[in-house]
């Protein structure tokens, strides 16, 4: 998981505004990140939201994954229980990404149909999406290395099902506060005897942002 946050734990405004929280440094590490992986995923909310094709900008790092045999971008992942979602977003209309819609049995036909035109469309039987079935159903494809870029419910669901092993994130120099502004976890949230805890692996500071990775300690 990676995602960048303001110094009092913010991920956006509470109007949920598009922009950048973190700087070209964070951004780049973001390309790093997204270049050690097999697919992104990102909930509905996030791609309504920002619509960003989850791709990677800068060419020597695409020349990396060319050399071990992989695309150049990783296999772009949305989750939307009824595909409520809108197809001008640069997620769909990005050329050189393999695009793939994890849905429900909510979902009507037409919009499966519609989409099944922009991306690969897989249909659950049950009516929510659960963290395995989403795994499992990468995992048939080849999938071994997932990255997971929120929003906050999204990772909340993965992180309760246990399924987070590393965690990235940047610290940026601003406060949104807001009761209401989404956070890395959103979600119910977790009590004190079961929430997830965090082993530091390394930080580093770059100017006024810091770096952070942890590992899941598994319960």
């Amino acid at each position: 998981m990676n995602m960048a946050m303001s110094a009092d734990g913010k991920v956006s405004t509470y109007r949920r505004e598009t922009f950048s929280l973190g700087t070209r440094e964070d951004r780049y590490l973001m390309d790093v990140i997204r270049s050690k992986v097999d697919a992104v995923v990102v909930g509905s909310r996030t791609l309504q939201l920002d619509g960003w094709a989850m791709r990677i900008r800068y060419p020597e790092l695409r020349r990396k994954r060319a050399q071990r045999g992989l695309n150049p971008h990783p296999l772009n992942v949305v989750l939307s229980t009824n595909l409520n979602l809108k197809t001008g977003k640069e997620f769909f209309t990005f050329p050189d990404t393999e695009k793939l819609i994890i849905t429900t049995r909510s979902a009507p036909h037409f919009r499966i149909r519609k989409f099944q035109k922009l991306a690969d469309v897989v249909v659950l039987k049950r009516a929510r999406i659960r963290p395995g079935d989403v795994l499992d159903i990468l995992w048939q494809r080849g999938i071994k290395r997932v990255l997971i870029e929120g929003g906050g419910t999204l990772n909340f669901s993965f992180f309760e099902a246990d399924l987070v092993d590393e965690v990235y994130v940047t610290i940026t120099p601003r406060i949104l506060g807001g009761g209401m502004s989404p956070t890395i976890a959103d979600g119910k949230g977790f009590l004190r005897k079961s929430h997830p805890r965090l082993e530091l692996v390394s930080s580093r500071r770059r100017g006024n942002e810091v770096f952070l990775k942890y590992r899941v300690i598994k319960r």
